[in-house]
């Protein structure tokens, strides 16, 4: 992973504005890696501020949070003090073989070279265990105030393009060798928050963060964008969450 100091700056606004998972994910989780979250022992990498975390922890797993960014580690022991949290990377997890039940990346595992940290995933797994990635992906194919927003990204951030998280990621697991099931499912659903929770989770976004000196130009753009969509204050966004569950022979 090479986002070591990358969300420092951003730990407040990413806490604040993020969006969670849907529950049906959970289920869906549950029920593809073949056992229930209650119980389980849970590694979860590129955990953030722990928005993933506090709901598997809901779900009764025990989970070791693991992230090589110390603020957003900080933010996540203030925010559940009493769980022991890991500085570590994916491609190097600090644990032995065979010692946990489930790896979970939650908006992490498109940071990582897919062959190394599945094999790290695989090595700390115990038999019957599972590894699962999921991402929010906004459903905005079809909006024309998305479509701005992304055509004003690809413009301004520097590299940035609209699909840099379609991939196979289904694929690029079963070609690692080391799973022998790999099930992909997605849900839709859309979450309404005020216009200026919108704007802090744009700044919340790495991508956004990389457009430097332009960002308050950026920003006054989107305002003004948003406000023709949504003239009541109040942005509706939409999205579709996919979840890949992989598990070892």
């Amino acid at each position: 992973m090479s986002t070591r100091w990358l969300f420092d700056p951003l730990v407040t606004a990413y806490d604040a504005a993020r969006p969670s998972y849907p529950d049906r994910l959970f289920t869906d989780l549950e029920r593809l890696a073949g056992r229930g979250l209650a119980g389980a022992d849970v590694v979860e990498v590129g955990a953030g501020t722990g928005i993933a975390t506090r709901q598997l922890l809901a779900r009764g797993a025990r989970v070791i949070p693991v992230d090589h960014s110390p603020g957003m580690l900080g933010r996540l022991r203030e925010r559940s003090p009493r769980i022991g949290a890991v500085r570590g990377d994916g491609e190097a997890l600090p644990f032995a073989n065979a010692v946990v039940d489930l790896v979970c990346y939650a908006q992490a595992w498109h940071w990582v070279r897919v062959p190394v940290a599945a094999a790290e995933a695989a090595r700390v797994l115990r038999p019957g265990g599972a590894l699962a990635v999921w991402w929010n992906e906004v459903d905005g194919e079809d909006l024309r105030w998305w479509d701005r927003q992304q055509r004003r990204l690809e413009e301004m951030s520097p590299g940035y393009r609209r699909d840099y998280r379609i991939r196979p990621w289904a694929d690029e697991l079963r070609w690692t060798g080391l799973f022998t099931e790999v099930v992909t499912v997605s849900d839709r659903w859309s979450r309404t928050l005020p216009l200026a929770t919108y704007e802090l989770c744009l700044r919340s976004k790495s991508y956004v963060a990389a457009i430097g000196d332009r960002l308050a130009e950026f920003m006054d753009a989107e305002r003004r964008s948003l406000l023709r969509a949504f003239p009541h204050g109040m942005v509706t966004e939409p999205f579709h969450t996919v979840l890949v569950v992989a598990r070892p022979g």
